[in-house]
This record gives C-alpha cells, structure tokens and sequence, in this order.
C-alpha cells in the first residue's frame, strides 16, 4: 500500500489535485493512482475548466496535459504563476516525450516537473507526493517567517517603548531635581509661583493656566495667573470642602476634567471648572496628601488633549514645586513672625492688628481701582499689618539686619518701600510718585492717629486731607471724609 503524506492528520489534510487531461482514460486512470495514495482528486478536460476550477477548489497540486484544448497546459501555468493566489501551486505537466528542449521550456514557464507519457503510476504519485511535501513545506516556512518576523516587530516596538520610557523616566528624574534645586534657592513665594505657572504652560502646552491657594476663610481663589486672557479666570474659586480638592489630595497627580467628571457627588464644582474652560487640575502636594496649591489649566491651543507625557512631566513640576512652596511660605511665616514680636513692643497686637484691618479695609479697594497688581496689594496689607512701628529707629535696624541675611528680595523691597513712603510722609520734593508709596504712608499716618487715640472718623479725615483727596477726583470717591467739612 502506497503511504499517506507524513504529518499529523489534522495538520496535514489529503491533498487536494487537479487533474487536466484531453484523453478521459488517462485522467481516469491518473486519478485512481491518486485516490490510492489519498489523494482528493478533481478533473478537467480542457484548460478553461481547469482554470476556472484552479481558481474555485484551490488545489495543491496541478496535473495537466501539455496539449489540452482551448488552453494548453503551458499556457496555463502561465496564467496561474501571474495569480497572487495560485502563483505557488506545484503544475506538474505530462508530455508526449521529455527531451531537454521541452523540459527547458517547461521550466521557463514555471512547471516544477514534466513525467512523459503513458505514466508510471507509481513514478506519478512519488513526483506528486513529492511536490506537494515541498509545497507544504514551503507554506509553513513562509507562516513561520511571518510569524517570526511579527514577533520581532512586536519585540522591537517592546524595545522602542522601553527605551522611551526609560527617556522619559530619566527626563522626569532631570526635570524634578534640577527645579528642586533651582527652586529651593529661591524663597520668594510670588516668584515661584509665577515660575510654576510659567513651566505648567511650558510642559503642557496649556494656553493658560491659575494658581489656587486657600484664604483665611478657606476659599480656594487665585493668586497668581499666566496667560493672554488673565480676566478669563475673574471669578475662579473653589469652596473649603470642594471634593475635587479631596480627591486631588488623595491621587496626589493631575486630573482631567474628564475623570472628575466620572465621580460623584460634585456636579456644582464640574460646571464652575467648564464654565472657566479648565481642561485639568494637578495638585501641589506634600507627602502626606496635604494640597499646598492646585493648578488650573486651560485647554491647548490646538484644541488637543493634554496628553500623557505632559501630565507626567506636570506632575513632576508640582512635586517639585510643593516642597519649594512649603519651604518658601514656612520662611516667609518665620521673618512675619519675627516682625510681629518686635513690632508688639510698640503697640498690643490685638489694638494694632484692628487699626491695620480699618487701614486695610479702606485702602486696598483703592489700591486695586489704581489696578496695582496682587503683589503690590499684598505689600501694602503687609505694611500695615506691621504698623507704625516701621518708621521707629529699632524698625529701620531690624530691618536692616534681616534684609542682609534674607536670600529672598522680600524685606529689601520692604525697606526700600518704607523708605520711600516716609519721604512722601515728610513731603520731600524728591518723594517718590509711585502710589503704592503713598497709599503705604497714609495707611502708617491713619494708624498712628487712631493708636493715638483719634476717632476713626477724624483720623480718616486728617488722612485724607494729607493726602490731597479734595484735588484728585481719581481718590475722592474713595474718601468721603474729605468732603464732609463742605456738606
């Protein structure tokens, strides 16, 4: 018995073999020999029915006559080596005689093997079996070359995002220690925030971006803003107890609008964060979860996400930028602190902390109808905080002794703006023009007074008419007490 093709049967299936022969008893008897070595066995008797059932029942093997009608076996092969689908068939072609001219020409129009005329069977089916094997064996080879050169893509795209990550992981590493040394340096807290902002647009792409911190009241507003549209963000705040702020603490690490929006329990906080077009939140957070500062950022310009490498490079920033703020705001807590005890031997400070909130609470609307910006406010609250005490001689000394010692720029611009307010206090003809001077002189000027022991009433009065309210219509509506003599 001839054997069947090696290879596991569910693997290795009978082959199927297309036989084309103008003669029915040769393709009779070729295909009894073939149906006894297991073969499936389809026939022809032309060549356009052995094309069209070549291209229909996808044979692996093709046995035809060198002679059939309408298309010989030469033109056939012909056609199917053309065929990406059947280009790889074995044709087998049966010939009259095989001399090398014909076994030249046969192989010049792609047979794989010419058998002479009456066929051996058992010749046919070891030449058969034999194409066939190959054919098979070319078939896997090709798979497994697909195959393996699948896995090295796949290998190599592995490596490709390994080595960025690795990148990207040395980039973040870079980026959090060179702004943590940087910043550390500096103990300016308006600075760095600004700086902070600076980089978040930077890193993101952002268009703009907001700084939130908490009040005494525990509200959430802005304290620093960057961006075309600052007036964009007028208006921005968040409650004490806004869940957003909780959940911030909690991942410690930006979060799109979008996630926020997945968790419940907060939907008056997701319309005010797309009412100001906020695309993302990233906390500045300590160690321990607690939130020294949020950052807001508006979409890109492009209108695209903020992808996940700028959220990573962004989270890196605010690690980074909280350990600088919480070191910049504990300094700035100590020299304030500092100030107030030296500043309490001049006057209680229960009685000067009430007569610097009357100077505060008179002074600064007008300060900010003179559009002075959040840190020239938050100079003159700080000066009249501290109190007349500012323009005593142990004032000026400590003062000098502190802003020879300060690595920020904070208490030299204190010393220089007392400085100045004093010269517009004893009207110098070269008393500074800068307003946030005068306004510091005037608040030192009501507080003496009303530490004296004035009325408020008058103190503001006498102030105002110091300053000269009656000839400047851009304060007289701030200080009604000027007029009051004339109603």
């Amino acid at each position: 018995m001839i054997p069947r093709l090696p290879g596991p049967p569910r693997d290795q299936p009978p082959p199927l073999a297309l036989v084309a022969d103008e003669d029915p008893n040769v393709v009779e008897a070729i295909m009894r020999a073939l149906q006894s070595a297991h073969f499936r066995v389809s026939t022809a008797l032309d060549g356009d029915d052995a094309l069209r059932r070549a291209r229909s029942e996808m044979p692996e093997l093709v046995i035809a006559s060198w002679r059939l009608p309408r298309r010989s076996g030469l033109e056939l092969c012909d056609t199917l080596r053309r065929e990406p689908e059947h280009g790889d068939v074995p044709v087998l072609l049966l010939a009259t005689s095989t001399d090398a001219e014909l076994r030249i020409e046969a192989l010049a129009h792609g047979a794989d093997d010419v058998l002479a005329k009456p066929v051996s069977p058992r010749e046919l089916i070891a030449r058969a079996q034999r194409l066939v094997l190959r054919a098979r064996q070319s078939v896997r080879y090709r798979r497994r070359a697909a195959e393996l050169e699948r896995d090295l893509h796949r290998l190599e795209l592995d490596a490709r995002r390994s080595r960025e990550q690795t990148a990207e992981e040395r980039a973040l590493r870079s980026l959090a220690g060179g702004l943590s040394g940087e910043w550390l340096r500096g103990l300016e807290v308006e600075d760095l925030d600004e700086r902070i902002l600076r980089e978040a647009c930077h890193h993101t792409g952002a268009r703009s971006a907001v700084l939130l911190t908490p009040s005494v009241a525990g509200i959430w507003s802005a304290t620093a803003v960057r961006g075309d549209l600052p007036e964009r963000w007028q208006g921005f705040e968040l409650p004490a107890a806004a869940t957003c702020l909780e959940w911030l603490g909690a991942w410690r690490r930006p979060a799109r609008r979008e996630e926020l929006e997945r968790l419940p329990g907060m939907p008056s906080e997701i319309a005010r964060l797309a009412t100001h077009g906020v695309a993302l939140l990233a906390p500045l957070a300590t160690a321990r979860g607690v939130v020294e500062a949020v950052v807001a950022c508006e979409d890109r310009p492009d209108g695209g996400p903020i992808g996940e490498t700028q959220r990573a490079r962004l989270e890196a920033l605010c690690t980074a930028a909280a350990v600088a703020r919480v070191s910049a705001r504990r300094f700035r807590d100590q020299q304030d602190r500092a100030l107030d005890l030296l500043a309490d031997a001049y006057a209680p400070a229960v009685r000067r902390q009430e007569t610097a909130h009357e100077a505060g609470e008179r002074l600064l609307p007008v300060a900010r109808a003179q559009c002075m910006s959040a840190r020239e406010c938050a100079r003159l609250e700080h000066a009249l905080g501290l109190g007349p005490w500012l323009w005593t001689d142990p004032a000026r000394a400590a003062l000098d002794s502190l802003a020879c010692s300060d690595p920020s720029p904070r208490l030299v611009r204190m010393r220089e703006l007392l400085r100045d307010a004093e010269a517009c206090a004893r009207g110098d003809q070269e008393a500074s023009e800068d307003a946030l001077a005068w306004l510091v002189a005037a608040g030192l000027r009501y507080e003496s007074l009303r530490l004296a022991g004035r009325s408020a009433f008058e103190s503001w009065r006498t102030t105002a008419g110091w300053l000269g309210v009656a000839t400047r219509p851009a304060l007289r509506e701030h200080f009604p007490e000027a007029l009051e003599p004339a109603r």
